[in-house]
């Protein structure tokens, strides 16, 4: 393994512990949190203040929240991503056809990373923001991804992943992943069937590019309680078509499956 500056990674950490955290942090908090020098923590948090990485919580307060110079480099990664300024115009035509959440996800290594979430008004709400990664055995994004790979494919992140069940719905077997995927190709879309949450039910279906090759996928969630066999064949029919013409415009020609 390459030999890393330890200032830069802890510098990296911080804004990673900001970006997972609910509330703003002191200079204490993060030292303690991370495991590092107090004196440390102060000298690199001071200077991602001055560059307005880091901003405080409040004019009184000396705890610390992510700042605008870590949205605008989010907003420069997200206009390099071709596939979310194609896909949102589909992605609200889902959520308002559907009146249900709606979202788009790329490939971050072995796991799916949300690019974009629209929700209805009066739709499901979910925990997933802007960002999150998840393992992809355990969402219907991510399922809709594993099933345009070869068994081998699947079998290396699945191994990659950590294993868990996160209801009692969800998929933590291999071979049930297997045929789970098989299921999706012979229908054409994935299902997230309460794998994630006991309370939402997810339609989703591949985005690929010229290469053939899978980017990202789009899905519609909905609230397990709403869901009807007649509400999912429509779902489905409108998530297919979109993510076929979402893939059409980078330059695919072949079909989902």
């Amino acid at each position: 393994m390459e030999k890393s500056n330890r200032t830069v990674k802890r510098a990296l950490d911080i804004l990673e512990l900001l970006r997972n955290e609910d509330r703003p942090l002191t200079c204490k908090e993060i030292a303690q949190l991370l495991d590092v020098p107090l004196t440390s923590a102060f000298d690199i948090t001071r200077t991602l203040l001055q560059e307005d990485y880091l901003e405080y919580a409040a004019p009184t307060s000396k705890a610390y929240v992510l700042g605008v110079k870590c949205f605008e480099i989010g907003m420069g990664y997200m206009k390099r991503l071709n596939v979310v300024q194609i896909a949102e115009p589909y992605a609200e035509r889902l959520m308002k056809i559907s009146n249900s959440t709606c979202f788009v996800a790329g490939i971050y290594k072995h796991q799916i990373i949300y690019l974009s979430k629209i929700e209805a008004p009066t739709s499901v709400h979910t925990s997933a923001v802007l960002g999150a990664r998840r393992y992809m055995y355990s969402t219907g994004l991510g399922k809709a991804i594993l099933a345009c790979y070869p068994n081998e494919k699947v079998a290396e992140i699945f191994g990659k992943s950590e294993i868990k069940p996160f209801t009692e719905y969800t998929i933590v077997s291999l071979d049930k992943l297997y045929e789970d995927l098989e299921q999706t190709h012979k229908r054409g879309f994935s299902i997230d069937d309460r794998e994630g949450n006991t309370d939402v039910y997810c339609v989703a279906a591949p985005i690929r590019d010229h290469t053939d090759q899978p980017v990202a996928a789009i899905s519609v969630a909905m609230l397990y309680s709403m869901r009807t066999d007649a509400l999912v064949a429509s779902i489905s029919k409108e998530i297919c078509e979109a993510a076929l013409a979402i893939s059409r415009k980078m330059g695919y020609t072949g079909s989902l499956y």
